[in-house]
């Protein structure tokens, strides 16, 4: 997401910050001199970096699950594991899209990391900005069947299935069951977690696109004016810096 074209605008002012943040560290001196727009684009950047870095680890998620459907004999509480984390991670995506709106409209920070930052977020974009809000709605559509299962699984109860059931149990009390490959049945069955992985990720992909798409004009506005993109185009009620 870092290279999304509608962030190289900001990518002068945000070398320039990190530049003048190295030689203060080497100096011990802090806190440093910036301008408006390095603080800018500092601040995009490091919302934008939180979903760099989510993307990643779903990625590594995919890769493990990939591996395990190669084994000859993949153990299904691997299995469980990984793809509770994948459900754990992907719900995350919502909160930190409306973080990254947030810091794009220099809104108030303790009110968008609050509890309820989100629908503080949607209430200030909603009538002056409705693609980015319908670019958020996107963001939410994408993950939101992960929403049951990542709360069952935020009040302890593990992740499960009938065929992942069946394999545990199979496993675990050692059943013959006799001409059925059970572990084909298994890499089939992880083959499929692969593939709804791999699809959530590219839907993830597609809609935080279309979200940088319709934040780039602010991104413009604070690199070419150095001044707060609301001052220029912000939603009635937002907060002035």
């Amino acid at each position: 997401m870092i290279d999304h074209p509608g962030l190289q605008v900001l990518m002068p002012h945000l070398k320039s910050y990190l530049t003048k943040g190295v030689a203060e560290l080497q100096s011990g001196r802090t806190p440093f001199p910036r301008t408006a727009a390095e603080t800018y684009a500092c601040g995009v950047a490091e919302r934008v970096s939180e979903l760099d870095n989510a993307l990643q680890a779903l990625r590594l998620t995919l890769d493990f699950v990939m591996d395990l459907g190669k084994q000859s004999s993949p153990d299904p509480d691997v299995y469980r594991y990984h793809y509770e984390n994948f459900v754990l991670r992907v719900i995350g995506f919502v909160d930190r899209a409306h973080r990254l709106v947030g810091a794009a409209f220099l809104l108030d920070k303790v009110k968008f990391e609050s509890s309820s930052g989100n629908r503080f977020v949607q209430s200030q974009v909603k009538g002056e900005h409705p693609d980015i809000h319908a670019a958020l709605l996107g963001v939410a559509d994408a993950v939101d069947g992960y929403r049951g299962p990542r709360n069952e699984l935020i009040h302890s109860s593990a992740f499960s299935s009938r065929e992942l059931g069946l394999f545990q149990s199979i496993r675990q009390f050692r059943v013959d069951t006799g001409d059925i490959d059970t572990d084909e049945l298994a890499r089939r069955h992880y083959a499929e977690g692969c593939m709804e992985i791999a699809l959530t990720i590219a839907r993830l992909v597609e809609v935080l696109t279309t979200l940088l798409d319709c934040l780039a004009p602010l991104f413009v506005i604070a690199a070419e004016h150095d001044v707060s993109p609301e001052k220029k185009s912000a939603p009635e009620g937002a907060d002035q810096v």
